[in-house]
């Protein structure tokens, strides 16, 4: 049996609490386990040895913000923390320098209100949810007794979800954007996209050891993130869901063929780890795709050929659209697509299903 740490209690909340004294003046610092609890305390001893400590009583949300990404860091994925840093610098300019045990929740209220004037509201709720992940944070670490974000409801919609964020391609769209991406390096990528339903990070992590063309499958394990210095890499899936093997159709199978053949005369065969890549071998950048999208849609529009906007994203929904509508079921679509819920899946696409039960009820014929 592990011997009790000195000091150290465990809280209601499953976290460990270390106290202890300096000069004659009570600490504590808290963790999920020993180790962590033992970091922190020496953190704290020596922000206090180096006169950079700021009490409870002083302490600025700017200034908790910088102690609680750094112990976030051990634990969440780089790409998460790199979200967090981003959506932060919407709340330092005007909450930042506030003292939280002075924050009101009125304050934090026309925070959010000043957010949803200039931005869309997944972005507000994302900013919002990290302030009242760090709220909540402060009242476990007693900074503050009752987190003043508290009942903040998160900005309503003024949209559906699936005709604001996911735009699907009509087939006539998909049959003019192809044709004119037909000469474009990442056709192939974007073709791959259409056929399989990969989210764009997995698409561009995938490496030919994912891909068995012997059983057509190909092995979704990995996706494109940044690293804390946000440099592109490559990670895990974020849930469990997201690691699954998705089958070839003849058209994707064909894809792949067609771009090992186009690499061959780019890149030598012991760089080709990765199935698509950039010119140099290294990993494809999102926004050169969406740049790529915007100038094929841009001759387009020059032909008389006029597509609303889309990102690649937008394959990915292309997929999942067609696939319900030529009578694919949703709880196999939710497996190819990797969604760790059908409700998910069918937020996201039910949209699609009138039609589709419609046809599918006109072939019943039940006499009475």
């Amino acid at each position: 049996m592990a011997r009790k740490m000195a000091g150290v209690r465990i809280r209601e909340d499953g976290r460990l609490e270390k106290r202890f004294s300096i000069d004659g003046k009570r600490y504590s610092v808290y963790g999920f386990t020993g180790k962590e609890v033992l970091e922190r305390e020496q953190e704290l001893r020596d922000q206090i040895k180096a006169g950079t400590y700021t009490e409870n009583r002083n302490i600025t949300l700017d200034q908790y913000f910088n102690e609680w990404i750094k112990s976030r860091e051990k634990s969440v994925k780089s790409n998460t923390i790199n979200n967090y840093k981003n959506w932060y610098e919407r709340i330092r300019p005007i909450l930042g320098n506030k003292k939280i045990q002075k924050l009101e929740r009125r304050e934090i209220k026309t925070f959010q209100d000043v957010c949803s004037q200039e931005l869309k509201p997944c972005s507000v709720n994302n900013i919002m949810h990290l302030l009242k992940m760090m709220l909540n944070d402060a009242v476990r670490d007693e900074i503050i007794m009752k987190s003043p974000a508290n009942g903040i409801k998160e900005a309503k919609e003024t949209e559906k979800a699936s005709e604001t964020y996911h735009r699907a391609l009509t087939e006539q769209e998909q049959a003019d954007f192809m044709q004119e991406a037909k000469e474009s390096f990442y056709y192939n990528l974007f073709a791959l996209l259409l056929c399989t339903g990969m989210r764009n990070g997995e698409a561009r992590a995938l490496t030919w050891q994912d891909v068995d063309l012997k059983n057509n499958v190909i092995h979704i394990n990995k996706t494109v993130t940044c690293d804390k210095d946000g440099h592109l890499t490559t990670g895990t899936p974020k849930t469990a869901a997201g690691k699954r093997d998705i089958p070839l159709t003849d058209t994707a199978r064909g894809v792949l063929v067609k771009q090992r053949e186009m690499m061959n005369n780019i890149l030598s065969f012991d760089r080709q780890e990765r199935v698509f890549s950039s010119v140099d071998g290294s990993i494809v950048y999102n926004p050169a795709l969406n740049k790529e999208i915007a100038l094929i849609l841009k001759r387009l529009a020059a032909r008389g050929i006029a597509i609303e906007h889309f990102t690649t994203h937008a394959f990915r929904d292309t997929f999942a659209t067609r696939f319900i509508e030529q009578g694919g079921q949703p709880q196999t679509l939710k497996t190819i697509l990797g969604h760790s819920s059908l409700a998910m899946t069918m937020d996201l696409y039910a949209h699609v299903l009138p039609n589709t039960k419609q046809e599918e009820m006109s072939r019943i014929n039940i006499a009475i």
